[in-house]
């Protein structure tokens, strides 16, 4: 009896030290991106990875193309949100900074997904992932996403719309800057993130998000 005990014990703290927090480092994803037909053109320019620096509750994913570099920065507790973006080519950088007006919009014209769990497992990389069948409600398009268990890292502007009690997303669809992306996490890496990347130097012109829309030939719905 004792050694069934010590058995199920034993069992037990392995099963609980399996699941790695960590709250500091990066991961960089292999993206496609899932342009509209408007954008088709001009997404051969798009970059091909993203790197998302984490620390806490805040976020910052970086993306860089041939003319510009973005900054979506996110703090899941706060909901603040800003978008830092960097024009070389015509030497101008702007800051958006999200109001909750902004954020509540964001919300009602982002994705609404239904997510039930699928019965395949896979590894990718390290990390043993199962499979989820995901269904975007707005627009009835189906997807796979295939979370993990194995480690938390806090959500960021592309994973902060699954239910985090899933796991953590290493293949999926989502959004990034208002265009379809598929993502595939290429690696985490735990380490020192500088404090300074979570916010705009004084270099940044402040703008709302209504001229920015309007800057990119749009505007609010």
């Amino acid at each position: 009896m004792k050694l069934i005990l010590c058995l199920v014990l034993g069992s037990l703290t392995t099963i609980s030290f399996a699941q790695k927090t960590i709250t500091e480092g990066t991961v960089v994803y292999t993206v496609e991106w899932l342009p509209t037909p408007q954008m088709q053109q001009i997404a051969a320019m798009f970059p091909t990875e993203l790197t998302v620096y984490f620390k806490g509750d805040s976020s910052a994913t970086i993306s860089k193309s041939a003319f510009t570099t973005t900054n979506s920065i996110l703090n899941t507790k706060t909901e603040f949100q800003r978008l830092l973006i960097d024009v070389p080519m015509n030497g101008k950088k702007y800051s958006v900074l999200f109001s909750p007006d902004d954020i509540e919009m964001m919300k009602e014209n982002g994705p609404d997904f239904s997510i039930s769990a699928g019965t395949d497992t896979k590894k990718i990389h390290e990390y043993n992932a199962q499979k989820y069948n995901v269904t975007e409600k707005k627009s009835g398009k189906t997807t796979e996403a295939w979370f993990t268990k194995d480690i938390v890292v806090n959500q960021n502007s592309l994973t902060q719309f699954f239910d985090r009690s899933l796991g953590f997303p290493l293949q999926f669809n989502s959004f990034q800057s208002g265009m379809g992306i598929k993502a595939v996490v290429k690696e985490v890496k735990e380490g020192k993130v500088p404090s300074a990347i979570f916010s705009a130097s004084k270099d940044y012109e402040e703008i709302t998000f209504a001229q920015l829309m309007s800057m990119m030939g749009g505007g609010r719905r």
